[in-house]
């Protein structure tokens, strides 16, 4: 009788409460607690819980340029700190490209503080000029042209780049210094002569170090800047209004009445040709790159040789077609067997290695550039071919050196 009226009574609750038991929800409530991990190191030290996290803190205090720092081993740490400190410190100095640049030594004092372990780390770094913190840090080697062409527009003597990823060697590097500046000949005066030096990490991390020589001052490299920076041939042109042709025309014309060839002049500079008005072939060349560029044509100089001597000369991209043109011959030879020509045309007097630059194949119409201006002296006509011109060139056609078509 008793159970049975406890059952109506239960009943009764419930149904006057207007729910069901099985609606309820059940909240468990405690303090939180920190995850060994969340929880923070005091003020000016670094928490690790595992040998990778010990290595990335000694290689963060390196990157900063730290001389010392304090590393708190995490109660939960996975490894045994006094064997992990010795092989972190060792990774770090000989598997970072950075660090085998700049660092000279790590030290650490390990103590124990009732049972956290706590390391004192002391770096000391060598005397390289490049401090940790001006290194320029690149993800590829791709990114170095422009880093190169920032350098070299400050003046700098001696950058250092720390790039993730590199298959380039030293030499490699060198390359790209020579590069930039032959495709933009002012942003200094004169090529400079440059070292460099590459630090190796794990993986493809390389750091180089680029030495450079201008071959002057700092006080004549600053005068010569800012005099090739007031040069201003085309103020009076309304360039927007000139095709590509007529751009690459004026940029032609204005060099060759301007600028007075002298091969025997060491003079090989857009510098020599544009400020001085003498230089060599090289010189000249760089000159129609620099008003090319000015006048936003896209050019670049070219090695090869005329009548088997060593010269340079451009080749143009005019409305999406590729040209020859050599300024310094344009007083010998006329300006209509100077400009805009194709491998054809020049092949014989010339000769260049025809898989290092863009095929010239198309015929540009100059009849009424040329109706403006010739030339006084010259022929009008280059020297007989002595052989037959490239054909269709393929990457592989390499023109003969000199004195093999003569044997």
């Amino acid at each position: 009788m008793k159970k049975t009226c406890a059952f109506l009574l239960l009943l009764a609750a419930l149904l006057l409460g207007g729910c069901s038991a099985f609606d309820r929800e059940y909240v468990a409530v405690q303090d939180y607690t920190p995850h060994p991990q969340e929880q923070s190191a005091p003020e000016g030290k670094i928490q690790v819980r595992s040998f990778a996290g010990l290595r990335q803190a000694i290689l963060n205090m390196a990157y900063a340029g730290q001389t010392d720092g304090t590393i708190v081993f995490d109660a939960a740490y996975d490894g045994d700190p006094t064997e992990d400190m010795a092989s972190a410190c060792w990774a770090v100095r000989t598997q970072d490209a950075l660090c085998a640049y700049c660092v000279e030594n790590i030290a650490y004092e390990l103590n124990k503080i009732v049972t956290i372990n706590e390391a004192s780390v002391y770096i000391s770094y060598s005397g390289v000029t490049v401090s940790p913190d001006e290194i320029e840090h690149l993800s590829f080697s791709s990114e170095a042209e422009t880093e190169l062409l920032s350098a070299m527009s400050r003046g700098e003597r001696r950058i250092a780049l720390l790039v993730g990823r590199s298959g380039f060697s030293a030499d490699d590097m060198a390359a790209q210094v020579v590069k930039a500046y032959r495709e933009n000949p002012t942003v200094v005066p004169a090529e400079p002569r440059v070292s460099v030096t590459m630090y190796s990490g794990t993986g493809s991390q390389r750091l180089y170090e680029l030495v450079f020589n201008y071959g002057m001052g700092a006080e004549e490299l600053s005068r010569r800047r800012e005099e090739i920076a007031a040069f201003d041939p085309f103020s009076s042109l309304e360039i927007e209004a000139l095709s590509e042709t007529e751009r690459a025309w004026e940029a032609f014309r204005y060099l060759a009445d301007n600028c007075t060839l002298d091969e025997e002049s060491g003079l090989n500079t857009a510098y020599a040709a544009l400020v001085g008005g003498r230089a060599d072939s090289e010189g000249i060349a760089f000159g129609y790159v620099e008003l090319c560029s000015r006048l936003g044509l896209n050019c670049r100089i070219v090695y090869g040789q005329y009548a088997w001597e060593e010269h340079c000369w451009n080749i143009v991209r005019v409305d999406g077609s590729s040209y020859h043109v050599d300024v310094s011959k344009a007083a010998v030879n006329g300006y209509g067997n100077s400009f805009l020509k194709n491998d054809e045309r020049f092949w014989g007097a010339y000769r260049w290695d025809v898989s290092s630059y863009p095929k010239c194949t198309d015929e540009a119409d100059l009849s009424a550039l040329l109706q403006e201006q010739e030339p006084q002296e010259g022929t009008n006509d280059l020297p007989p071919s002595e052989t037959e011109p490239p054909a269709e060139p393929e990457p592989e056609d390499v023109p003969a050196e000199s004195g093999e078509s003569e044997k």
